[in-house]
């Protein structure tokens, strides 16, 4: 009796250690797939941020040129008085 108890014990035990390793597994694949999700997002925002930055020079850039043009015009404006 006392040796059934202990391999009942036993198995109990191997059960919850299957239980474990496979939580564990689960668990792996899971922090794997978040940390491929991480990397996706950090590319997506870096792709974003150059985008913003391209924009912003382009913005400059354009603001240079109006300013240059209306310049010229005030220019030509005060030749003509």
């Amino acid at each position: 009796m006392n040796n059934e108890l202990i391999i009942k014990q036993f198995d109990e035990i191997e059960t919850k250690v299957e239980r474990i390793i496979s939580t564990l597994q689960a668990r792996k694949t899971e922090n794997a797939e978040l940390k491929q999700k991480i990397n996706r997002l950090e590319e997506t925002l870096r792709q974003k941020e150059e985008t913003e930055s391209h924009f912003a020079e382009e913005k400059l850039q354009i603001r240079g040129k109006i300013d240059g043009l209306l310049s010229k015009l005030d220019d030509l404006a005060k030749s003509d008085s």
